[in-house]
């Protein structure tokens, strides 16, 4: 009898368990479905919450064929969170993760997509030959599996992320037509338009690119109007046809201070979003599979006043040398607010207006500007000169803009440039006039290490 009451006893545990562990896989699977849906919203913050509690909900659950499903499907959509939200490590590691559990299960679909998006964040860290290699595996994937509509955005992303900024835009067409002709519509029809209506500006062939800008303009979104009208400002200009110039130059304004306006409420949005999701990731990996409440009220209220005793040694430590650093930027700024050319970028930084477009900057000016940015920060120009000595003097000027902290957009006004071209010249910089083809870091982060 005793051993049938242990049997039993048993029996009614392992019943708990599977009973226990189908309603975690239940809740998760509820908060993915939600997940997904808010980020269809483009409400990214409360999705990523979502994933982070479907995640969390599967602690302790058995790995097999349907949690490691789920549990991929999960991290691959909080990855593209992160990302999102510029936490590019994060948003890499979380879609290794999402490989490693679908190929665990073979799910060559799920895997594929995982892939585009390790892509997505390689090209967002611009680490093209990396990214690359992700494309090219979601994209044998994806002609196995016979995905046509996966086989065209491939096309469309290769072309945009790898090819064009590596400067081959004879593949870069011929992918973007084998898209076209797989059926692209909606925006990434108005996407492909645009890219082509760039490529053929770069190689001079106005009317091609006129036909695909125009096709482009059919787009809702002020990003992509804004590049379309940036180009044909630039196409009209070389023409000689400075009305129309004129014209566009005016729309290209327009639709720029509307993208700024948008990225400003994405950055406030990113600072938030970056400390919520930090916290609930913390909290899902401090989860522990026993169940008392008492233990996880302990663990936390440990940690918590672990970080706080930290925050407040740190803020001690630190107190004195954040005033320093605050008096030094000061100083700095005052130093740099008597050039021309700063003062300009600063202006085109803040807001962008008739007449903040309307500037003339001199040879002296520059000189100027070069100087002062020597004397603030420790002889910059020398040293950046005696490391490259193949740079010139505008690639000079370009790296002291970068050392100022102004953005791409800003560089590429004070340039006269578009900021595509900006773009691509600061790769021939790197990889031609610093000899550095396979230093994965960016021109900034090189330069501010100088």
């Amino acid at each position: 009898m005793k051993h049938y009451f242990l049997l039993s006893i048993l029996f009614c545990i392992a019943l708990v368990g599977c009973s226990s562990q189908a309603k975690r896989l239940e809740q998760a699977q509820t908060l993915y479905e939600k997940g997904t849906l808010l980020r269809e919203q483009r409400l990214s913050e409360e999705a990523a919450k979502c994933f982070l509690q479907g995640l969390a909900a599967l602690q302790g659950c058995e790995n097999n064929d349907q949690t490691l499903l789920l549990k991929g499907l999960l991290k691959d959509n909080l990855g593209a969170m992160y990302n999102k939200h510029e936490l590019f490590e994060e948003a890499l590691n979380m879609h290794s993760e999402a490989i490693a559990c679908f190929r665990q299960i073979n799910d060559s679909t799920h895997l594929m997509t995982a892939m585009r998006n390790c892509g997505r964040v390689a090209n967002s860290l611009e680490q093209f030959t990396q990214a690359k290699r992700y494309y090219d595996t979601a994209f044998n994937i994806a002609t196995l599996v016979h995905d046509q509509a996966m086989v065209n955005d491939l096309y469309l992303e290769m072309a945009r992320d790898c090819y064009l900024p590596m400067g081959n835009y004879d593949k870069a067409i011929e992918c973007i037509n084998q898209a076209m002709k797989g059926g692209l519509e909606g925006n990434d029809l108005d996407i492909a338009h645009l890219t082509l209506g760039a490529i053929y500006y770069y190689i001079n062939n106005y009317a091609l690119a006129k036909q695909h800008l125009n096709a482009a303009l059919r787009s809702e979104r002020v990003g992509v109007k804004m590049s379309v009208y940036q180009t044909l400002h630039a196409i009209a200009y070389n023409e000689d046809d400075l009305e129309n110039a004129i014209d566009y130059q005016d729309l290209f304004t327009e639709y720029m201070l509307k993208v700024q306006k948008e990225h400003s409420s994405e950055n406030m949005q990113r600072l938030k979003a970056e400390y919520e999701l930090k916290t609930q990731k913390s909290e899902m990996e401090s989860q522990h599979r026993n169940k008392s409440l008492k233990l996880y009220l302990i663990i936390a209220i440990s940690v918590i006043a672990f970080l706080i005793i930290l925050l407040i040694i740190r803020k001690k430590v630190n107190e004195n040398k954040i005033k320093s650093l605050e008096k030094e930027l000061r100083m700095q700024n005052k130093v740099m607010l008597s050039n021309k050319v700063f003062v300009t970028a600063k202006s085109l930084g803040e807001q962008v207006s008739a007449a903040t477009m309307k500037f003339q900057l001199s040879e002296e000016d520059w000189d100027d500007f070069v100087s002062l940015t020597d004397l603030v920060y420790d002889g910059f120009s020398q040293r950046l000169r005696s490391r490259y000595p193949k740079l010139g003097p505008w690639d000079v000027r370009i790296c002291c803009l970068a050392k100022n902290g102004f953005s791409n957009v800003v560089i590429s006004i004070l340039l006269d440039t578009q900021t595509e071209s900006y773009y691509k010249r600061k790769v021939r910089i790197k990889q031609q006039k610093m000899d550095l083809p396979n230093d994965n870091r960016s021109l900034e982060e090189i330069i501010n290490e100088i």
